[in-house]
């Protein structure tokens, strides 16, 4: 009788557990389109699928940039050495990813300093390298790979919170500028207030903008290894304005049930309003590995109807036991 109590108890046990997720998923939406203004040009964003890339090394792929057809750089916040991997990612008309292909790594440093983002001046031939570890922005000449150029962001690094400092890079050809933010507020700033640093060429501090990010969904603390919340990644549109990644992440105490929110916006550098773009959500389930932590964001190609591709890549932190994937996905504008 003891043993079928037992049985009882703990089949209902789980039931409660399984009744708590479901009605705690639910609150979080997966994806978000009309909720808000998402017109981009009067046309709305359109989410590609998302792209499982098998064929590539296990990463921690962090940032990501077009150097040109399908080529793209990489970093990767764990990789043995500082450099980027070469990576050549295939799309079809309709703007989904056919195919990701590795085709190696550049070395540019013995040191891996948790290299985080990247982005690219291809008319002066300058990589930009965003390393979290020592708050600094490295320039290098992607011909023969030396260093030409660095600055230390200082406010990052003196009231910056560990592993939420760069995050992100973008270089606006228009403005002539590289642009990054802190991933969390800093210390002393307001909850919801980061710092967009736009940079010369030359990586001379220019302007400094105030960005507010929206209200976390979860209202645990953000400042421990089970609740990120911020940026994770800005992109330069071409036309003075930028497109911002806000990444949630919420790591649910079994595991299962953890989740990500991501959210774009769509901002002009010293307005303070944000026109937000569009939305999804990816979720941890027993049977599911759908989890996606999309940390990197660049341009893509046109499509044959106008429309712009936009390519995302998570961290997958090397395929973490097995259940983690190198997730990629595209944004159709």
């Amino acid at each position: 009788m003891m043993k079928r109590n037992l049985t009882v108890i703990l089949y209902c046990a789980i039931l409660t557990v399984v009744a708590f997720l479901v009605f705690y998923l639910s609150c979080v939406p997966d994806v978000i389109t009309t909720s808000r203004d998402s017109d981009i040009g009067g046309r709305e964003a359109i989410l590609g699928m998302p792209f499982d890339a098998r064929d590539v090394p296990a990463g921690n792929y962090s940032g990501i940039v077009r150097l040109g057809g399908n080529r793209y750089a990489l970093v990767s916040d764990k990789a043995d050495q500082g450099g980027y991997f070469i990576f050549n990612i295939d799309i079809d008309d309709k703007g989904n990813i056919t195919s990701v292909k590795n085709r190696g790594f550049r070395q540019l440093e013995a040191t891996n300093l948790d290299e985080e983002a990247i982005a690219y001046d291809k008319e002066k031939h300058n990589i930009y390298i965003g390393k979290e570890e020592t708050s600094e922005i490295a320039r290098y000449n992607i011909l023969d790979g030396t260093k030409n150029g660095s600055t230390l962001v200082t406010d990052f690094r003196d009231y910056g919170y560990s592993n939420r400092t760069i995050e992100s890079l973008t270089y606006d050809k228009r403005r002539m500028s590289v642009f990054t933010i802190n991933e969390g507020p800093l210390k002393g700033d307001n909850g919801l207030m980061l710092r967009l640093m736009e940079y010369t060429p030359n990586l001379n501090l220019k302007k400094q903008y105030t960005y507010i990010l929206d209200m976390p969904l979860d209202d645990s603390p953000t400042n421990d290894d089970s609740h990120a919340f911020g940026v994770a990644e800005l992109l330069s549109l071409g036309d003075g304005t930028l497109l911002v990644l806000e990444r949630e992440f919420k790591v649910a105490g079994m595991k299962i049930g953890s989740w990500v929110m991501n959210k774009i916006f769509r901002i002009t550098p010293g307005n303070p309003e944000k026109t937000f773009v569009t939305g999804w959500r990816t979720v941890l389930g027993a049977s599911d590995s759908g989890l996606a932590n999309y940390e990197g964001m660049c341009l893509g190609p046109t499509l044959p109807d106008g429309r712009q591709v936009i390519i995302l890549c998570a961290d997958s932190q090397d395929r973490h036991m097995g259940v983690l994937r190198d997730w990629f996905r595209t944004v159709i504008l």
